[in-house]
């Protein structure tokens, strides 16, 4: 039998992105049906097990809040589930996050969609997808059971590698304007860990270095982060690094396979040689490897380094960005940090979030259209929350009415309780 279905608006994604677009769209009046790939929802936070959330907060002294709205829903029903759930803290590089544990998110965001009524599709791909006359018309999907479309009024891509725009035929770029892109890494989790021993980044340099001069292999990136919760004898690391090629299943089968095996060696090292990891056990990797830049989709305006450097104030602004440019173009090497006054933030304009040539096509999370080096701030998870909130709120106004109006948008998403 065929399958076909029909709402307002479709959300391709479920990360941090994702689900702001579809609980915007949603509190803004639209049928809204989500797609992920992934058995759970919460993109990079769960699928790579990236346990802190940075972007909330500004950088630097003085931090203030600039991500609310769907972020405080989505914090408010994972200290629900759990009271040490969440917790604000001041990493290593001296800026304020909000650290999580990456379960209890899997089930807040379960409950959120619910709460407000979102349908989504999980263990769903989208397979290709039909433009005419520069405007998205529905996409292909797969399961389990076969193939079947979703046609909609609008879509917003929160694929974070700008899947649903390049397969709709959307201009795309890939990475910067030489073609580079950042390192993808893949984080593993350990157990058993003295977290009252040195747990900074230049601690893991130490051991790193010597595994390194102890002849253990295939160890990349020397300095790196190990993520702590206070109480808890586990910690994050984010170190086995690759820089990718491309999105196929060859090239990311081969990214899987050589960054699992860099976490042995890791543990290794760690057991060897840095205090209060002796008795470490591994006990996740992965579960998928976090890209840091793919492919973005080209919009009607670019955010772009002198924006997010000057921390430029837009009246069209529908999100804030309190994150600075963190590049890592080094597998050997930490990342290069561009700094910016501190406690204080740039706009994200609309026009960044609408595709360039696909009229009812909006971009959210790491995907939008930035520069390279705006994007190495954008694409933070916290500012992911910003930029597919403003997306979803955009795309629901324009299902309604077939047109989308700036200050219509920041009416709503200041209803909703987002900052602009």
């Amino acid at each position: 039998m065929k399958r076909e279905y029909e709402v307002d608006v479709l959300v391709a994604g479920g990360g941090p992105a994702g689900v702001a677009a579809a609980v915007g769209a949603a509190q803004a009046g639209a049928e809204v049906l989500l797609i992920e790939r992934s058995p759970f929802l919460g993109g990079e936070g769960t699928h790579a097990g990236v346990g802190a959330l940075c972007g909330i907060y500004t950088c630097g002294d003085n931090p203030q809040k600039c991500v609310a709205g769907v972020f405080d829903h989505i914090q408010e029903e994972m200290d629900r589930l759990s009271p040490k759930a969440t917790e604000v803290i001041v990493s290593a590089t001296g800026n304020t996050n909000v650290q999580f544990k990456p379960e209890y998110m899997k089930v807040a965001l379960d409950n959120l969609m619910d709460r407000f009524q979102v349908k989504y599709l999980l263990h769903t791909v989208i397979i290709g997808a039909e433009r005419r006359n520069g405007s998205l018309c529905y996409v292909r999907c797969a399961d389990d059971e076969g193939e079947f479309t979703v046609a909609a009024k609008t879509f917003v891509d929160a694929s974070g590698d700008a899947n649903l725009s390049y397969m709709a035929g959307a201009a795309t770029v890939w990475g910067s304007e030489d073609g580079q892109v950042m390192a993808a890494t893949l984080p593993f989790r350990l157990s058993g860990v003295d977290t009252t021993k040195d747990m900074s980044p230049a601690a893991v340099e130490r051991a790193v270095r010597a595994g390194k001069a102890a002849g253990i292999p295939n160890l990349t990136r020397e300095r790196g982060f190990l993520l702590v919760m206070t109480g808890s004898d586990e910690v994050i690391a984010l170190l086995p690094s690759v820089i990718p090629t491309g999105l196929s299943a060859w090239e990311l089968t081969e990214m899987e396979k050589v960054t699992r095996g860099q976490a042995l060696y890791y543990v290794d090292a760690f057991r060897r040689f840095m205090p209060g990891m002796e008795n470490c056990e591994l006990t996740m990797i992965g579960p998928a490897i976090g890209f840091r830049e793919t492919r973005r989709m080209v919009g009607r305006q670019t955010l772009t380094a002198e924006d997010v450097l000057q921390r430029r104030k837009h009246p069209d602004g529908v999100g804030r960005g309190g994150f600075k440019p963190e590049i890592h173009l080094s597998l050997n090497e930490a990342a290069t940090y561009l700094d910016v006054p501190s406690g204080s933030y740039y706009d994200i304009p609309l026009g960044c979030l609408r595709s360039a040539d696909t009229d009812n096509l909006y971009g959210a999370g790491r995907l939008i259209s930035a520069d390279h080096q705006a994007m190495a701030a954008s694409r933070v998870m916290g500012t992911c929350f910003a930029s597919g909130h403003g997306a979803g709120v955009a795309a629901a106004l324009q299902a309604k009415t077939g047109e989308v109006h700036v200050d219509a948008v920041r009416a709503e998403l200041i209803r909703q309780g987002a900052l602009i």
